[in-house]
């Protein structure tokens, strides 16, 4: 065997390294979450919404992950149809929730507040999955702490 012979045959096996290195790294850089939606509008607990994703990109046929408040709803799920990704949810507590759709190195965040029906008050403005606030009796705590402080009932 020559000697151009073997620094050609080199060359080709450097550049099919080099390709397949391209085609396995690319796909997770060119992947996109457009957008994500969820289903419906004034949302409650214990219905259930479809959470949808519109992808794009090369790595469009990459698997998919869903979460809400940071808890793995799916696992991987592949894409179908290939560019779009759905996903039942039926949420169990009332408050703000952050759904994440995930494809390759692209994220994509919405809040969705949700409310329960049977204690419509305000929703508390706290961490992501909170409770609803309702009405409760706060107004009997009052009295409390002014009984404490001596200054109840005069």
């Amino acid at each position: 065997m020559s000697i151009l012979s073997r620094r050609l045959g080199a060359g080709v096996a450097s550049l099919a390294a080099a390709a397949s290195i391209a085609v396995f790294a690319a796909p997770n850089a060119a992947a996109t979450v457009d957008s994500i939606t969820v289903s419906g509008s004034n949302h409650e607990i214990n219905k259930e919404y479809t959470l949808s994703a519109k992808l794009s990109g090369a790595g469009i046929g990459l698997l998919v992950y869903w979460s809400v408040d940071g808890e793995d709803l799916s696992g991987p799920k592949v894409p179908m149809p290939i560019g779009q990704s759905s996903y039942p949810w039926k949420p169990t507590k009332a408050g703000k929730h952050l759904i994440t759709c995930s494809q390759g190195g692209s994220t994509k965040t919405i809040e969705v507040t949700v409310v329960d029906p049977s204690n419509p008050g305000p929703v508390d403005p706290g961490t992501p999955g909170g409770d609803n606030g309702g009405t409760g009796s706060a107004g009997g705590l009052g009295g409390l702490l002014g009984g404490l402080t001596g200054s109840a009932g005069k």
